[in-house]
């Protein structure tokens, strides 16, 4: 069962409006191929200033970490714990943002003396969040100060009994906040009225923050943690989130800790630069795989050794994960297709929820995101134990799911719990509860639907590209846009009336295509398109097709070529 085969789908495709007389100022003043200069237009930087902040960005442009809200509290109460010797807890999560930064509050408190302990909590058998048994434990282990990351903002029950142990709290997260916890300090980058002026930073971000106020200096050592954690994490890739992912690629290219260069080896990488395409997805799906599978302690492990036998033993181990994770994905992939097979009528909805017995919890979330991508519908995806079901949801760009989902509750108390943030969310429920939850959700998603948010589905394109226009001089502008991720795309070029001259397909399974092609001035370059085999028959020799791609270069045994990928072709 295939997208293009079962579920056609024809993206409407969307062009970007460009400043064109400001993208002639810009190419002039930088030195830019035109289209690079256009494209900045069109990314909020059509003025030269803020065209030269965003290509020139760097550490200097970043927040004093003091700015932050309770950040000063914080501090006070760690060096306050480092000096009087008192046992501390770091609690993080079970994704990458989670493990990441554990290993980054960790590695900081040893370089100040301290010996802390860390937890990260099982998916399975802790689920998400700060709780109340962890902390009664910690107390029984003479615990006397507690400090979370990437958790613990809506944490109200565990932060009522730290107080009643004799746990201080110190809260450092970035997810939604509604009623906060009872803390020492709540660090927080969105926190209401709060005089930091960046709010999107990942948890891990957060983290590395508190680790630049703690040592009174830039921790260039924790970089590399930091960029991945914030690719991984899907947060937007602009301000102070831009800087801390370009820093900390150069980092993670040179000079990366013992356990990411293993991954990286292990990855297939070593001899590659590791982009934050690489990063988002072949660096960050080899650590969420081991907390999806197993436990994401391992994944703390790693960024925490010292050893280089040990660091290459997880990664592998790591490696063993992910491929099982593809398989289970797979499956429930396939079976929540022949659901929708099924149920066609599904479709007519702006929300789809699927479900299924058995399905491994571990991957509901993966699965949930491609049925949004191929969909386009903000999707639901749970699996059922006994009495009991789990979900998880991912949202189509610029929908706010959490909105969505917080309806649901408000009107129907449908879910025993639920969490999340714009994009992605979680959830748990009553299995005699799910006809109630589809009904539910569909109206959810209409009435918190907004004009500004495109129904249908659709493409941004950037710009319109010649393939005469094609060059090492674009590619190598292109690049000074980088990186690329949620907020900054890489860019998407319009290529008009182009000829195939030959097409054939490539991969194990001829999974993948490639595609000859001819304008009319007679410039022909081949076009790579991922995961598009099945549509081989499309491009017959000869005839004319519109593309969206997207431009790079390829190396290979020392020559370089310009290298496009497409993206969409009709």
């Amino acid at each position: 069962m295939t997208q293009t085969t079962v579920f056609p789908i024809k993206y409407k495709w969307i062009g970007r409006q460009a400043d064109l007389d400001a993208a002639h100022i810009l190419a002039d003043t930088f030195h830019l191929h035109p289209l690079v200069a256009r494209i900045l237009t069109t990314r909020n930087c059509a003025r030269v200033e803020s065209a030269g902040a965003f290509l020139q960005a760097n550490r200097s442009s970043l927040i004093d970490p003091m700015m932050m809200h309770d950040m000063p509290r914080a501090v006070a109460r760690i060096r306050q714990a480092i000096q009087a010797q008192e046992p501390i807890l770091v609690y993080g999560d079970y994704d990458v943002d989670g493990t990441a930064a554990t290993a980054i509050l960790v590695r900081t408190l040893r370089k100040l003396g301290a010996d802390p302990a860390w937890f990260v909590p099982s998916r399975f058998t802790d689920g998400y969040g700060l709780h109340t048994k962890i902390v009664q434990a910690a107390a029984e282990q003479g615990v006397k100060l507690l400090i979370t990351v990437d958790t613990g903002i809506t944490a109200v029950e565990a932060g009522d009994a730290a107080k009643a142990l004799g746990v201080d709290l110190i809260v450092t997260d970035h997810h939604h906040i509604s009623t906060v916890p009872n803390a020492v300090a709540l660090v927080h980058p969105a926190y209401p009225r709060s005089m930091y002026s960046f709010p999107d930073l990942c948890g891990a971000g957060v983290a590395f923050k508190l680790a630049q106020a703690l040592l009174g200096e830039f921790p260039e050592d924790l970089l590399d943690l930091v960029a991945l954690a914030t690719v991984a994490d899907q947060v937007p890739l602009v301000g102070e989130n831009r800087v801390l992912v370009k820093e900390g690629l150069k980092r993670l290219n040179s000079e990366p800790n013992l356990g990411l260069a293993a991954l990286i080896a292990v990855a297939g990488l070593a001899e590659k630069r590791v982009t934050s395409t690489a990063a988002a997805f072949q660096l960050a799906p080899r650590i969420n795989a081991v907390g999806r599978l197993a436990h994401a302690k391992r994944a703390v492990e790693l960024f925490l050794t010292e050893d280089p036998q040990e660091a290459l033993s997880i990664a592998r181990e790591l490696n063993v994960y992910n491929d099982r994770r593809k398989a289970l994905q797979s499956q429930v992939e396939t079976e929540a297709l022949t659901q929708i097979e099924a149920h066609p009528n599904w479709l007519e909805k702006k929300g789809l929820v699927v479900a299924g017995k058995g399905w491994h919890e571990g991957v509901i979330g993966i699965v949930a995101g491609k049925l949004t991508e191929r969909f386009w519908k903000s999707t639901l995806c749970v699996t059922v134990d006994g009495d009991r079901a789990k979900g998880s949801g991912r949202a189509i760009p610029e929908y706010d799911l959490y909105r969505a989902l917080a309806d649901v509750p408000q009107r129907t108390g449908v879910f025993e719990k639920f969490g999340g943030h714009e994009a992605a969310a979680g959830f748990s429920l009553a299995t005699a509860d799910l006809n109630r939850l589809q009904k539910s959700y569909g109206y959810a998603v209409e009435r918190n639907w907004f004009e500004d948010v495109e129904l249908d589905p659709h493409r941004i394109t950037d710009a319109p590209l010649d393939l005469g226009e094609l060059s090492f001089s674009l590619v190598d502008d292109l690049a000074k846009l980088e990186p690329f991720g949620n907020g900054n795309p890489e860019p998407v070029f319009f290529v008009a009336g182009v000829t195939v001259e030959a097409a054939q397909t490539m991969g194990k399974e001829n999974q993948h295509l490639k595609v000859w092609v001819r304008n009319e001035q007679g410039f022909t370059y081949p076009v790579l398109a991922f995961g598009k085999g099945e549509q081989r028959q499309v491009w017959q020799t000869g005839t004319l097709h519109h593309l969206l791609v997207t431009v790079g270069d390829h190396q290979w045994k020392g020559e370089r070529t310009v290298q496009l990928r497409m993206v969409d072709g009709r």
